[in-house]
Order: structure tokens, then sequence, then C-alpha cells
């Protein structure tokens, strides 16, 4: 090992000084090569935070729409059930079936005004 260091020690003061020169060059290039590496990493830790805040955002609009679609199929059961009854009512010409009837378009028809 110390023949090592010593024939290292050699090659840099040999040839006037020009294996320091060698050595600086090496040292800054492997520097400037760190300083490139860690810039890339953080560029790419930025992207994933990024990419992380979107796909969050977008789970959350997804079970906003999800709840919202559920909402509105529950909706769409029930009125599907007063219809029918309705309309069972009206194919016996029930008055009271009748009045119903234009009240929900009559309600309908208000809320289509509404802004």
């Amino acid at each position: 090992m110390e023949k090592i260091a010593q024939e290292a020690a050699h090659l840099l003061v040999s040839q006037e000084g020009a294996g320091w020169i060698v050595a600086v060059l090496l040292g800054l290039a492997c520097v400037h090569l760190h300083r490139e590496s860690m810039r890339a990493q953080e560029a790419r830790l930025g992207d994933v935070g990024a990419t992380a805040t979107a796909l969050e955002r977008a789970s959350q609009t997804n079970a906003a729409v999800a709840a919202a679609l559920e909402s509105r199929t529950r909706v769409l059961e029930d009125l599907s059930r007063v219809a029918a009854g309705i309309a069972r009512s009206v194919e016996f010409n029930d008055e009271r079936a009748r009045e119903k009837l234009d009240d929900i378009l009559r309600r309908l028809a208000e809320a289509r005004t509404r802004p």
C-alpha cells in the first residue's frame, strides 16, 4: 500500500507538476458532475411531487364525481318509482293521481325557470 502511495506521489510531481494539473482538473470535473447530478435529482423530486399532487387532486375529483353520480342515481330511482306509481294510478283514472302529475309538472316548470 505504501509503495502505491509513493508511486502516486512520484507521478504527481514528475514531469514538472503535470500530474498535479491533471489531478486538479479531474477534481474539478468530479465536483461539476456531482453538482449536475444533484440538480437532476432535485428536478426529478420536483416532478415526482407535482405528479403526486396531480394524482391526489384527480382522485379527489373522481370521488366527488362518483358521489354526485350516486346521488343522482338515487334521485332517478325515486323518480322512477313515483312515476310508476302515478302511471298505475292514472290507469285506474284516479283524480288524485292526475293532480299529483299536474303538481309535478308545475314544479318541474318552476325549476326550469329558476336561474
